[in-house]
């Protein structure tokens, strides 16, 4: 009976080894996520299976249960070896839960998206050909294919559904065919705010602050005090699907903070 109960001993010391280093490689070192949607095309089709890098680019150390409660947590990262870059695929959290109103990152929801722009770009869209600080870049994929999916001169296209950008965040009627100039917010960088530009950088400012912006005539105020510059406490990105024609990113949305990203795409399988 000692031998057996020893025995038994053995097998659930080794089960518990088994456990908590899998959950030590899926938290720090590398996750597997299945994606299903076409966002991605064509370099990631919907089903495929993405091996994600954590340990390059700093594993997220959070309360995994108070996140999927739905409360705000502190995001810490290890060290890291490496930068996220522009044309990297990334995977994160999705910056809202529910209406795309404020900041607050959804445990349960993770995208797949490229990275266009980083902290401290300038990035535009020029008839679906991102530019990012002047020059051509990376994003959208296929910019012939998305043109074809949205013709030029239709009658009533800046109305059509999933085509006028930012969810009407901006005053300049930007669309996913001609967005920007749009500075990308860096940790520490500062804009002068004013009630033409203040509302695509909105909910990074309310996420940060915990406070209310608004525009008050030709004056912007935060929790009613006017404000004309701000200075960022984050890194953001800019996050855009390879298949333009249909990807809910950051044409819509905004920005992604850095906190909400989880790896990078290292390969899919």
């Amino acid at each position: 009976m000692k031998r057996f109960r020893k025995w038994i001993e053995n097998i659930l010391f080794v089960a518990s080894l088994g456990v908590l280093g899998f959950a030590l490689w899926h938290a720090l070192l590398f996750a597997s996520f299945k994606i299903p949607s076409d966002s991605m095309l064509p370099a990631v089709k919907p089903g495929d299976k993405v091996l994600v890098d954590k340990i390059t680019t700093g594993a997220r150390i959070f309360d995994i249960f108070e996140a999927a409660a739905g409360k705000e947590v502190k995001i810490r990262r290890t060290p890291r070896f490496r930068k996220f870059k522009r044309g990297d695929c990334l995977v994160f959290n999705f910056p809202f839960r529910g209406e795309w109103k404020q900041i607050a990152m959804d445990y349960h929801i993770y995208y797949l998206k490229r990275c266009v722009a980083l902290p401290g770009d300038t990035m535009e869209i020029r008839d679906f050909q991102y530019y990012v600080n002047g020059r051509p870049s990376v994003g959208g994929g296929d910019p012939q294919r998305v043109k074809a999916f949205f013709p030029p001169d239709t009658e009533g296209l800046d109305s059509m559904p999933g085509y006028r950008a930012m969810k009407r965040d901006t005053a300049t009627y930007w669309t996913i065919r001609n967005l920007g100039p749009l500075f990308i917010p860096k940790r520490d960088s500062e804009i002068h705010l004013s009630a033409a530009n203040y509302l695509p950088y909105r909910k990074a400012i309310e996420w940060e602050t915990s406070k209310k912006l608004k525009r008050s005539g030709s004056k912007v105020r935060l929790d009613g005090e006017v404000i004309e510059n701000y200075r960022f406490r984050e890194n953001y990105y800019f996050m855009a699907g390879d298949n333009a024609a249909n990807s809910q990113d950051s044409r819509y949305w905004g920005f992604v903070p850095e906190p909400f990203i989880a790896g990078r795409m290292l390969c899919k399988y």
